[in-house]
């Protein structure tokens, strides 16, 4: 355990330094890396949902889905068009295609292929390895019968959120407490929009509550939990023996 800190806590400060030094070195390019590391970190979701949700995925098909995804975002990007110019080709479609984000680009090309080449490398073996790992999570992590009844229930919240708080919804906020043009219609004195967003965030925090204790997303599981393998830091090695 003690080797596993002191390599996380040398990892930690070589990023930090990599951050300070691109942070210092290439302010111009701080928001273009700031959008690509949304949109980056986002193509990790199918990976996660493998791991949590769907033993169908293999890791063929998540690793070739998460380049797939990568690619995707770099091309519907403004650095997808510097790299077409380097090599003299103008791409039809710009920065983000259909108004649709590089996040939205890539987690389609990510999940499509991720799924398609799954059903093309499924193995028994590991399948029944994968499923060792999603049944010890449903032993530990689901919800109990009692509450099963709130699941529609949190669908349509985080939904709704989404939708209305960060989404296309947002839109509504431009005038439904007054009008933009008109300080005298303001609610509260503030922007419509100001009001709105700080209406929908006022809403997520109930839902990041509901979600997270109602929902027992970030609870201690009600079963003690048993190792399914011995960490790397538990194991010793008995050099007296071959």
């Amino acid at each position: 355990h003690g080797q596993q800190k002191l390599f996380g806590r040398i990892g930690v400060v070589l990023i930090v330094l990599a951050a300070l030094a691109v942070a210092t070195t290439a302010k111009d390019a701080l928001v273009l890396l700031g959008g690509l590391a949304v949109a980056y970190g986002f193509q990790m979701w199918p990976a996660l949902i493998a791991v949590c949700w769907w033993p169908f995925l293999t890791r063929q098909g998540v690793v070739l889905g998460l380049i797939a995804g990568l690619i995707a975002v770099t091309m519907t990007e403004s650095l997808g068009a510097q790299v077409f110019a380097v090599i003299g080709i103008d791409p039809m479609w710009g920065r983000w295609p259909l108004t649709i984000h590089s996040a939205g680009w890539g987690i389609m090309f990510n999940l499509s292929i991720a799924i398609f080449v799954s059903a093309m490398t499924q193995n028994r073996e590991d399948l029944e390895h994968r499923l060792t790992f999603h049944t010890f999570l449903r032993e530990h992590a689901s919800l109990p019968d009692s509450k099963r009844g709130l699941i529609p229930i949190a669908w349509i919240i985080t939904l709704v959120w989404f939708f209305f708080g960060i989404g296309p919804g947002a839109v509504i906020g431009n005038w439904i407490f007054g009008d933009p043009n008109n300080v005298s219609t303001w609610f509260l004195g503030m922007p419509s929009i100001w009001a709105w967003q700080i209406l929908w965030w006022i809403i997520g925090v109930f839902m990041m509550w509901f979600l997270a204790y109602k929902m027992e997303l970030s609870t201690v599981p009600n079963k003690e939990v048993v190792a399914l393998h011995e960490d790397i830091g538990d194991v010793h090695l008995d050099v007296d023996k071959p």
